[in-house]
């Protein structure tokens, strides 16, 4: 109620009256206001706004019936209450008229002031009760209709009862196209297909769900809640569409976004593999020119430049293989060739490798395995797993100044029956920062240099070694007490108990071949001719015969008439590839007697398909002459069915 005291209006044109009832009132608290006509009656209700209205309903010129209808017809008054109050018309036909003629209220005079006091107090309760319920219902409304999503309440029958102004607007109706419609007939004039509506669009009030719909070319999430009565029986439902287009266009974005960076991390990947084997091409003729080189030096002493040059050829093939391995673990083309290793000649291997790396810069070496007894066997890839000691140890290498110490250490620690081997390579160089422990082996990454990369390097290295580590089952970590003050790279392996690893099959030794008898016939399918010149002049050093050719159809052409024991055929040929040539040949007369050598520089990328063209195996190039060497001094025996 708008006072903090209610005020009463006293209309009677008997003075006597009217001031008995006035003094009630007082007496009691109420701030009262008099009139004798019903024209003051209008007038000051008009004007004072009081919260109750007494009134006589014999007045001089209009009756307190007719008053009291003109002020409930008044939408300014006709919140006000009436109380009428008469002597002369005590009949109960003239109370129900009073009644009628909407007042809230009859009394006759002589009126009890009890009686009259508890009356004014009830009708005064009764409107201020009404003024809260108004005032609840406008607050109502107007949260119901400023929400931004569009609700709507539904009766028993599933028909829009009530509807807020985003539900009407978003249907791009009227409210009286809207209330009383059923909202399942509503759904389906506003979607945007013919196919069935969710549940939750439809007429079934006891749903209790959400679902995505298009309507009217815009993305709704439509929730749908049921209203219970007293006794647990569906009496309606709430239905709440939210506008998601925009969130359905952003993920539409991120999809496409996320579709474009697969796309071109698939074809960075493509590139990496492509710029590898283009690489290898030129790379491969270089290492072997240098080694015919080396072959035919006089005297047999090496000069500084040619010392330079295979050394630095070595660090070319060693990043070109790192750089392939990065694009081969992103398309998951990495399978370890696993078998019983003992990671104690691993890590001999690679320290004797690296030893001379070490030492050129001023390196000093600390080598520490245990004891002979200690079983290191696992199961494992040994070239992967001498990957891994190479790359910590050129990482140490790297990133440690002249005069400084690397450790490279094993041992062994046991958690129940398990085991565990532990490598550590620890060195004395530039450390590393927290910030730069915690994406030590994100790919790319390496420690600040200047503008000059003295320290060269891809940043790629310990990011193999830590994908290579969990191949095999195993962790690897980084420590380092900060910038300045050294690094240690642990890696923690599974180890096999000892009595389970079985020890590798002897080596069966050949019995020497006659000069003669060891010349091979070598046919060489090689399109880069510089590549063939020089792997041509290598084998004839080597006291071979060789027949190349420069394409796969001159080399299965070359086939017939040499009839080779050995066949060096490069995959990526134009015309008719590699493959295509390892079947001719197969297929042809002795064929089955050739070894098949295919030659690549896509590393292991084509060795399924190689063993299944007939190829018994898969060399990546640069090849190492001194392995091509050895297998032509010592070729294998053929089997029915080649591996590679």
């Amino acid at each position: 109620m708008s006072h903090r005291e209610p005020i009463l209006l006293n209309i009677n044109d008997n003075d006597a009256n009217r001031y008995a009832v006035t003094r009630m009132l007082r007496a009691a608290g109420f701030q009262v206001l008099e009139g004798g006509t019903g024209a003051e009656a209008l007038r000051l209700t008009a004007e004072e706004r009081p919260d109750l209205v007494i009134l006589d309903v014999k007045l001089p010129d209009l009756n307190g019936i007719e008053v009291c209808r003109r002020l409930k017809a008044d939408p300014r008054t006709a919140g006000i209450a009436v109380l009428h109050l008469s002597a002369n018309y005590i009949r109960t036909e003239n109370k129900v008229e009073g009644l009628e003629s909407g007042a809230d209220g009859y009394l006759t005079q002589p009126v009890d002031s009890a009686e009259l006091l508890a009356t004014v107090r009830s009708l005064l309760r009764m409107r201020q009760a009404e003024e809260q319920a108004r005032a609840a219902a406008l607050q109502w409304k107007t949260t119901f209709d400023s929400l931004g999503d569009g609700v709507c309440l539904l009766d028993r029958g599933g028909r829009v009862m009530r509807a807020n102004r985003a539900f009407v607007s978003l249907l791009g109706l009227s409210d009286e196209q809207v209330l009383g419609c059923p909202f399942e007939a509503l759904m389906r004039a506003a979607s945007d297909t013919e196919a069935a509506l969710p549940p939750c669009c439809g007429a079934v009030l006891a749903c209790h769900e959400e679902a995505e719909v298009c309507l009217r070319a815009r993305w709704f999430r439509v929730a749908a809640n049921p209203v219970e009565g007293a006794e647990g029986t569906v009496v309606g439902a709430v239905r709440i569409l939210t506008d998601i287009t925009h969130r359905r266009e952003l993920e539409d974005a991120l999809r496409q976004r996320a579709a474009d960076l697969a796309e071109a991390d698939r074809r960075k990947d493509e590139f990496l593999a492509m710029l590898a084997h283009e690489l290898r091409n030129p790379l491969a003729a270089i290492v072997n020119a240098l080694h015919l080189a080396e072959a035919t030096q006089a005297g047999g002493s090496e000069s500084k430049a040619m010392q330079v040059m295979v050394r630095q050829s070595q660090h070319m093939a060693r990043m070109v293989d790192d750089l392939l391995d990065v694009s081969r673990f992103n398309r998951g083309h990495i399978e370890l060739r696993r078998a019983p290793v003992d990671l104690r000649l691993v890590v001999q291997h690679s320290v004797e490798a690296r030893r001379k790396a070490l030492e050129e810069k001023g390196l000093h070496l600390e080598v520490a395995l245990p004891a002979a007894s200690e079983s290191l066997w696992l199961n494992g890839d040994g070239t992967r797993l001498e990957q891994v000691v190479s790359n910590l140890l050129d990482n140490a290498r790297k990133y440690t100044e002249p005069g400084g110490h690397v450790f490279v250490g094993v041992t062994v620690e046991r958690h129940g029956k398990e085991r565990q081997a532990v490598l550590r390579v620890r060195d004395t160089g530039i450390g590393m920062s927290p910030e730069l422990m915690a994406r030590v082996f994100e790919l790319f990454v390496q420690a600040q240099q200047q503008l000059d990369r003295s320290r060269g390097g891809l940043g790629i290295g310990l990011t193999l070694v830590r994908r290579l580590v969990e191949l095999h089952g195993g962790t690897v970590s980084v420590h380092s007490e900060g910038e300045g003050k050294g690094s240690e790279l642990s890696v923690r392996l599974p180890l096999e108990a000892a009595q389970e690893v079985a020890a590798p099959a002897p080596v069966e030794v050949k019995p020497e071949k006659s000069e003669e008898s060891s010349v091979r016939r070598v046919l060489l399918v090689e399109d880069n001719e510089d590549t063939r010149e020089v792997l041509r002049e290598l084998v004839e050093m080597w006291g071979h015969r060789v027949e190349v050719a420069e394409d796969g159809f001159k080399g299965v052409q070359a086939f017939s008439s040499l009839r080779p024991h050995v066949a060096l055929v490069d995959l990526g040929l134009p015309g008719m590839d590699g493959f295509q040539v390892a079947r001719k040949i197969r297929e042809s007369e002795g064929g089955q007697d050739v070894f098949l050598v295919a030659l690549t520089g896509y590393s292991g990328e084509h060795r399924t398909q190689a063993v299944e063209a007939g190829f018994n195996l898969h060399m990546v190039k640069p090849v190492k002459p001194d392995e091509l060497e050895r297998l032509l001094e010592q070729l294998p025996t053929l089997e029915r069915h080649p591996t590679a």
